[in-house]
């Protein structure tokens, strides 16, 4: 089962919830306690809005925990509003194509299944 979250409301930094927490969203990719898998290694993604209109998106096919870039971008950027998706394939290629979140014009978007 992929596993996202989505936070809107005050600025602050990505890496509070994607990285830092006891329970972040990478935390759950290594180890779930729940879900048909404990590991999501299939990709990861983020979307997050500035001042622009349109999203800013970073996504790849490694697992999120090992991703330097990852770590850095998200110590480094605040948002009001960001989405973050780990993925767990269920068979479907691991490719960026398959990586959430997704975006059409000033939209993102995630989904489950």
């Amino acid at each position: 089962m992929c596993r996202f979250l989505a936070w809107v409301g005050a600025k602050r930094y990505l890496d509070e919830l994607v990285m830092n927490q006891e329970q972040s969203l990478v935390i759950q990719s290594r180890n779930a306690l729940i879900g048909k898998t404990p590991i999501n290694a299939d990709g990861f993604g983020l979307a997050w809005y500035s001042d622009r209109t349109t999203p800013c998106f970073y996504k790849d096919t490694n697992p999120a925990w090992s991703d330097a870039n990852l770590k850095q971008l998200t110590h480094h950027t605040q948002s009001h509003l960001f989405l973050a998706h780990v993925r767990a394939s269920t068979g479907t290629a691991t490719s960026r194509n398959n990586c959430h979140p997704f975006g059409v014009g000033k939209w993102s978007f995630m989904h489950n299944g």
